[in-house]
């Protein structure tokens, strides 16, 4: 895996503890297997009586907040938390993980560091799970046709990744475009939407001001 920039190199280390098989693409099933071990990881269910304000400030605080609007009805999310204390659930220090599954199968899973500020050695090992057989790169949004956003891209594209604040999102490059495609094809629809409107505002107006 190569870290091209300055910051990055120093993560060029050896991984000694973290299996290389990528997480992006499996089931709910596997997934769960490996993250809901005793003394790591449980369900994030809601809370009865939730403040709902509460709750949509914490959407919008979601990295992918502004393109929720455009997931594709049948995404499902389920939300984890898993410890960051070895041995330990401990429920202060750890990440709350957001993973969508479309199709019974994962295409974007979003680590919130929980405790502690996330740091470059930790986003360097979710990035080398989910590299596969290819290698991460640094990109810049502009130089990807995105809908998510994004710092990180594999070279093969099938997976991608945004790093923001305590945040990495990790996702599919498939389903990235996809939804793309969605927004883009929203935004042509509501221009020509806006044309139809302003041609009626146009045909309705001498009626509608008559008599003034």
């Amino acid at each position: 895996m190569r870290f091209p920039t300055p910051t990055l190199a120093l993560l060029s280390i050896p991984l000694l503890t973290v299996s290389l098989h990528a997480r992006i693409g499996e089931s709910q099933d596997e997934f769960e297997r490996r993250l809901l071990q005793p003394n790591m990881g449980k369900f994030v269910l809601r809370e009865r009586g939730a403040d709902p304000f509460q709750e949509a400030e914490q959407l919008r605080r979601q990295p992918f907040f502004p393109v929720r609007a455009y997931f594709p009805e049948s995404l499902r999310e389920r939300k984890y938390w898993k410890s960051a204390v070895p041995n330990m659930l401990s429920n202060d220090n750890g990440w709350y993980v957001h993973v969508f599954y479309l199709d019974g199968l994962s295409v974007m899973e979003a680590y919130q560091r929980v405790g502690e500020p996330l740091n470059d050695f930790e986003v360097r090992n979710i990035l080398a799970v989910n590299q596969g057989e290819s290698e991460w790169r640094e990109v810049t949004i502009e130089a990807v046709d995105t809908a998510i956003g994004g710092n990180f891209q594999l070279v093969d594209d099938t997976r991608r990744a945004l790093r923001k604040d305590n945040w990495l999102v990790v996702f599919s490059g498939d389903f990235d475009r996809r939804l793309k495609a969605r927004i883009v094809a929203a935004e042509a629809a509501n221009a020509a939407n806006q044309v139809e409107r302003r041609q009626r505002q146009q045909e309705t107006a001498p009626g509608s001001t008559a008599g003034f």
